[in-house]
């Protein structure tokens, strides 16, 4: 069985985590000093982020960055 490719995992793990904190893409944004157009992107699956704004959608969502790391990892199996 093929494994699912880590863009469009580690998005659907972005969108879990925001939702989990009932945060909109727009306050995503302002936590993560991003564009909310960057989220949605990011969310989509249509951009995959650097480590640099990995790391601040991580810090926007209050979650270490090798969380979402993990969690993307875990989502692909």
């Amino acid at each position: 069985m093929p494994t699912k490719d880590f863009a469009r995992c580690f998005s659907e793990v972005v969108r879990r985590h925001r939702k989990k904190g009932n945060l909109t893409q727009e306050t995503l944004a302002e936590k993560s000093s991003l564009s909310s157009k960057m989220i949605s992107l990011v969310e989509r699956g249509e951009r995959t982020p650097s480590i640099t704004v990995a790391e601040k959608i991580a810090k926007g969502l209050s979650v270490p960055l090798w969380r979402l790391i993990k969690d993307t990892e875990d989502l692909k199996r």
